[in-house]
């Protein structure tokens, strides 16, 4: 009677103790406030974004969303762009999404400071590693904001801003800007 006693009591304790552990792991993953699918709602030049031998400048203010979100998202293929999207997910994962097509692509890997004041986001962009770091980060359940400064990117990415980066020669041109993720869930 005893031996019966004592193995339902492991039984319970076991049965307690599991469903006690994946309650607290759902709740930690559903706290983040990040978790979410996102677009680029804004990006606009925080300092003259210009070339080497000074030939082309794009002045600080420009609103460059277009041409940030065109070779951000070129990485994935979608049936109609304004399906492509950013997802913060669990993991720390970051995926590119084609959303309403079920198509999902591994992009990065993102990470927030303790103080929830800075947001990394390493993405896999033109098969370069890319880290944007979002300082002064303001979050609310409506979007994602912050300032990135000093990412560098091709010209050819401002020519579609100023014709005249088309013909520049550089590897890169630094940027700094203040961008905006709209949550789309």
């Amino acid at each position: 009677m005893k031996l019966k006693y004592i193995s339902y009591l492991l039984i319970f304790s076991f049965l307690v103790f599991s469903f006690s552990c994946d309650d607290s792991d759902e709740n930690t993953e559903a706290s983040e406030p990040l978790l979410g699918i996102y677009t680029i709602s804004k990006s606009v030049l925080t300092s003259d974004a210009t070339s080497a031998n000074g030939a082309a400048t794009i002045p600080s203010g420009t609103n460059i969303t277009s041409a940030i979100v065109t070779a951000f998202l070129s990485e994935i293929d979608c049936n109609s762009s304004a399906n492509k999207a950013i997802e913060v997910a669990e993991n720390n994962i970051i995926n590119f999404i084609c959303r309403y097509e079920n198509v999902t692509q591994e992009q990065g890997s993102w990470a927030i400071n303790p103080s929830r004041s800075e947001l990394t986001l390493t993405l896999l962009i033109q098969g370069n590693l890319v880290p944007l770091k979002l300082t002064s980060l303001v979050e609310s359940s409506s979007k994602i904001a912050g300032n990135v400064a000093s990412i560098p990117v091709p010209p050819s990415l401002l020519a579609s801003v100023d014709p005249l980066f088309a013909g520049v020669t550089d590897q890169a041109i630094l940027i700094s800007i203040d961008m905006e993720f709209e949550r789309l869930n």
